[in-house]
């Protein structure tokens, strides 16, 4: 896959103000994202996340460094329906309803009428905003601006996505639709990278973490090289209580410790997951 976004020794230096010294908010980083890749961008409050994301965006100028999205300048004009990015913030022009807002947007980037029109009314019934259809986005909840933000960031099908916590605020089946629908966008072949502290999600939906600590890139690879253990485990299945008493018996006789037969279990947002999926074949059928 070729790359999508690239920074060379990326730095963001904020001035200081009276006797608060300049802070680094990003040190020396360097950074690769192909076409098709899901890139989960972790740390604590502060580390350079929205930083970071507001620099490939083109909003915030770097201090010294290089850096290209697409093969440009971040703040390219080329690059104005190609690059989205979702801010962690309030959505603006509350008086407006969702339809407007995303006609607004579509305006902005260029979208034809006929295109925009069509491509929001798919993504607000995706998002399940197809009944707020006629609200005011004052009266959104921050679970229905959330989505509502998302879809905005989705109307052009960018090739780049920029996501500060995309899925805050949302409850479980809304952050697995949205996290269904950016599969899609990486399947055809956009670039997302998604800062984020759900760190369940992010498990489940990149293949690849950067984890920032005071500026600095931490670690990168990735789950199952960052997560992998200095042990092996044998998983088995189909053995009845008498099998499964025998194996555990040999494993103790060859010398394993800690050697326990248990149930596998799996986490409540695979839960709530098939609950939906559940919900929309009612749906479907009704």
């Amino acid at each position: 896959m070729a790359t999508a976004i690239s920074a060379k020794q990326l730095t963001v230096t904020f001035p200081g103000r009276g006797r608060r010294p300049a802070l680094q908010a990003l040190q020396p980083l360097d950074l690769d994202v192909k076409r098709g890749q899901v890139l989960g961008v972790l740390g604590p409050n502060g580390s350079g996340k929205t930083t970071l994301l507001r620099v490939l965006a083109g909003l915030q100028p770097p201090t010294s460094g290089e850096v290209h999205v697409l093969g440009e300048a971040p703040t390219a004009r080329a690059l104005t329906s190609r690059v989205a990015y979702q801010s962690e913030g309030p959505l603006p022009l509350t008086t407006l309803s969702a339809p407007e807002y995303l006609a607004f947007m579509g305006a902005e980037i260029g979208l034809a009428n006929e295109v925009c029109d069509q491509r929001a009314a798919g993504l607000l019934a995706r998002l399940e905003l197809e009944h707020a259809r006629r609200r005011r986005i004052s009266t959104f909840s921050t679970g229905m601006s959330k989505r509502l933000a998302l879809a905005a960031a989705l109307l052009a099908e960018p090739d780049v996505l920029l996501l500060d916590e995309p899925t805050a605020g949302l409850d479980p089946f809304g952050s697995a639709t949205v996290m269904e629908l950016l599969r899609e966008r990486a399947d055809a072949g956009a670039a997302i990278l998604m800062a984020s502290h759900q760190l369940l999600e992010v498990e489940e939906s990149c293949e690849e973490v950067l984890v920032l600590h005071n500026g600095t890139v931490h670690k990168r690879g990735p789950l199952q090289d960052l997560l992998a253990k200095d042990e092996h485990a044998l998983i088995a299945s189909g053995l009845d209580d008498d099998a499964l008493a025998e194996l555990r018996d040999q494993a103790e006789a060859r010398g394993a410790s800690g050697v326990r037969i248990e149930r596998p279990r799996d986490h409540l947002f695979a839960l709530f997951r098939k609950l939906g999926r559940d919900r929309s074949d009612e749906e479907r059928q009704t």
